[in-house]
């Protein structure tokens, strides 16, 4: 497993581009974003509690391959890192495939029909 652990914020975005970029033909990227609490039982400092913790992994089923990143994004840096993160997913999304709408309203005229039928035969 390549684990980078925390990266500062812009390299943290520049890594995402790259994995996005790398699964577009083929794979997935997972992301989590939650509020950052430190678990640090020696001090009792009153952590930033605004702070946010953005973890990004590669689809990948094998462990040893697997790659994992994350950055801790403060306060006052959250919405200038908004903006950039949003830029870089919106960036990595070309490669989705749209739903194809007409196969699922097929289906559903599909099973109304057979509802239909159903219910005269009775």
């Amino acid at each position: 497993m390549s684990v980078l652990g925390r990266l500062p914020n812009d390299e943290y975005l520049e890594k995402l581009a790259k994995t996005l970029k790398a699964a577009e033909t083929k794979g997935s990227v997972f992301l989590t974003q939650k509020r950052y609490s430190p678990k640090d039982g020696v001090t009792n400092e009153v952590p930033d509690t605004n702070a946010l913790l953005f973890r990004a992994t590669d689809g990948n089923s094998d462990k040893k391959k697997k790659v994992k990143f994350s950055t801790v994004v403060k306060a006052e840096d959250l919405e200038a890192f908004w903006v950039k993160y949003t830029e870089v997913i919106k960036a990595g999304m070309v490669g989705l495939r749209k739903k194809d709408k007409k196969k699922k309203a097929k289906s559903k005229a599909k099973a109304a029909a057979a509802a239909a039928a159903a219910s005269s035969t009775k």
